[in-house]
C-alpha cells in the first residue's frame, strides 16, 4: 500500500510519553522527536481509563495528528499485558487443542474477549499465538479513536521493525529495559526465534532471574551477534547482566540517531533517546512502504 500522511509513533516509561513522527516523502527522516510529561503514570492510565488521566491523553495525541498531519498512529502494547507462548504444530492446526491452549493460558476470561494472532517462528513447526484481553485494549482504542489507521504494536514486534529497517539478517537478541521488566526476543535469518519478559523488583535480582529464565528457554543461552538494549533503564540492566551477555555478542545501546540508522532535524534531546526507540521505530512506517505491484 502506498503511504499516505505521516506515521505517530507513540511508547511510554512512567510518566513519560515519548513520540515520533516520520516524513513520508523522506526514507528514514523523521519531522520530530520528542517527550511529554504527566504528573500520573501513562500505562496505568490508558489500561484503567482514569478518569483524570485519560482525557489529558487524548488530547496530547489528538494535537500531535493536526500538528504533524499525521494519518495514521502505532502505539506499543505492553508485555504485562500480554500472553506469549510458543506452541508445536499439533496444538495450532487442531481446533480443539488450540482453544484448550488459549483456554489454560487466559483461564478466567471469556473466550468472546480474547484476541489472538498467530505469529510464525524461526522453527516451521511452532508458532508463538500473541494473547490479548479486549478489555484491557479498550483504553488504547479509544485513545486513537481519531486517526484514520491505528495499530497497537507487541513489544517484541519492535524487533522486526529493526530488521527490516536495518536489513540485518544475522542473529540478534533485542532488549527492552523497563523499570520493572525486560521484554526480550531473539531473531535468526530474518523470523523471530522465541520472546519473553521478566518482571523484576531490582536490578540486583536480574542476574537470579536471567539465569532462571535461560535455564528453561535455550534461545536466551545462544550466540547473538548484536544484543540491543533500549528503553529508561538500559545502562543499569546492562551493567546487571554484562557477564552473561559479554559471551553472547556484541552490546549496543540504541541512544543515537546514528545508531538507529535515522536521521532529523534535531540533533539532540533532553532525554533519553533510547527511552523513545520503539516509537522511532514504530513511526518509520515499514510495513506501508511496500507498494502494490503494477498490473
Amino acid at each position: 500500500m502506498a503511504v499516505d500522511g505521516s506515521c505517530l509513533g507513540v511508547s511510554y516509561t512512567d510518566n513519560h510519553l515519548f513520540y515520533s513522527v516520520n516524513d513520508p516523502d523522506k526514507k528514514n527522516y523523521l519531522k520530530h522527536i520528542g517527550s511529554i510529561d504527566f504528573n500520573f503514570d501513562v500505562k496505568h492510565a490508558i489500561i484503567t481509563g482514569n478518569e483524570k488521566a485519560f482525557p489529558a491523553l487524548k488530547t496530547s495525541l489528538e494535537n500531535l495528528k493536526e500538528k504533524y498531519s499525521c494519518s495514521s498512529v502505532k502505539i506499543l502494547s505492553p508485555s504485562t499485558e500480554e500472553c506469549w507462548t510458543i506452541v508445536p504444530r499439533s496444538v495450532y492446526e487442531d481446533s480443539a487443542e488450540r482453544e484448550a491452549h488459549i483456554s489454560l493460558l487466559m483461564h478466567g476470561i471469556n473466550r468472546s474477549n480474547i484476541e489472538t494472532t498467530w505469529i510464525p517462528v524461526s522453527n516451521a513447526d511452532y508458532k508463538l499465538p500473541l494473547l490479548r484481553n479486549r478489555e484491557t485494549m479498550q483504553g488504547f482504542n479509544y485513545l486513537l479513536g481519531k486517526f484514520t489507521d491505528s495499530e497497537y504494536v507487541a513489544e517484541f514486534e519492535i524487533g522486526a521493525d529493526w530488521q527490516t529497517h536495518s536489513g540485518v539478517n544475522g542473529s540478534f537478541l533485542k532488549v527492552y529495559c523497563q523499570k520493572n521488566y525486560l521484554s526480550v526476543a531473539s531473531f535468526i535469518l530474518g523470523k523471530l526465534r522465541g520472546c519473553t519478559y521478566i518482571g523484576y523488583e531490582d536490578t540486583a535480582d536480574l542476574p537470579y532471574m536471567w539465569s532462571l529464565y535461560a535455564d528453561k528457554l535455550s534461545w536466551m543461552n545462544g550466540f547473538h551477534d548484536t544484543i540491543y538494549a533500549y528503553g529508561q533503564n538500559s545502562h543499569s540492566v546492562i551493567q546487571a547482566l554484562k557477564s552473561f551477555w559479554d559471551d553472547t555478542g556484541a552490546i549496543e545501546i540504541m541512544n543515537s540517531l546514528q545508531v538507529m540508522s535515522v536521521d532529523a532535524e534535531e540533533k539532540t534531546y533532553g532525554f533519553k533517546l533510547e527511552s523513545a526507540y520503539p516509537a522511532i521505530m514504530m513511526s518509520l512506517n515499514k510495513d506501508a512502504e511496500i507498494e502494490e505491484p503494477s498490473s
